[in-house]
């Protein structure tokens, strides 16, 4: 077996690395909202329309999210930092948040939504590699998104200028 850098080396080297932040909502087993912020999160094909997501499999939500029927992945934008710690933190994750209660949780809040089914997953060592069919998405006409983890924080990806966008 070849061998591997520390994990400590590991983790500072993938700190550079921005992340999309997101946050994952389903219904659990009993029927309550579920949810938990993912940062292991990319688009992977178009045609099917499929995304990936890595859940750590320490998670308390893991199972529920890996097992469900629907998932709602919520793409975060600068001013949603205290969403993505929430949903990070052992509390009541969707206390004082909006939500429409449909296929899975909507945080109603966060303009660009996702409505997955899943469809399979994969073993990623201490996480599990989940893959989602977007079966319906909610974008605002003005977009959104850009809330990353950087350096161990939430970070703003800046859009690029208009001149960098139209070429």
């Amino acid at each position: 077996m070849a061998q591997s850098v520390d994990a400590d080396t590991f983790r500072h080297a993938m700190a550079q690395l921005a992340a999309p932040l997101t946050v994952v909502t389903c219904y659990g087993p009993d029927g309550w909202p579920i949810g938990l912020t993912v940062n292991a999160v990319s688009s992977l094909s178009v045609q099917p329309p499929l995304v990936l997501m890595c859940l750590n499999r320490t998670n308390q939500s893991h199972d529920a999210v890996v097992t469900a029927d629907r998932l709602c992945m919520h793409v975060l934008e600068p001013g949603q930092e205290e969403i993505a710690l929430r949903f990070a933190a052992p509390l009541d994750r969707f206390a004082g948040q909006r939500i429409h209660h449909g296929e899975a949780p909507e945080l109603l809040d966060v303009g660009v939504r996702l409505i997955l089914t899943p469809d399979g997953t994969r073993d990623g060592g201490d996480h599990t590699i989940l893959l989602g069919r977007v079966v319906s998405a909610t974008v605002p006409a003005n977009g959104g998104g850009g809330l990353v983890w950087h350096r161990r924080g939430p970070a703003n990806a800046l859009p690029p200028p208009p001149s960098a966008a139209a070429a």
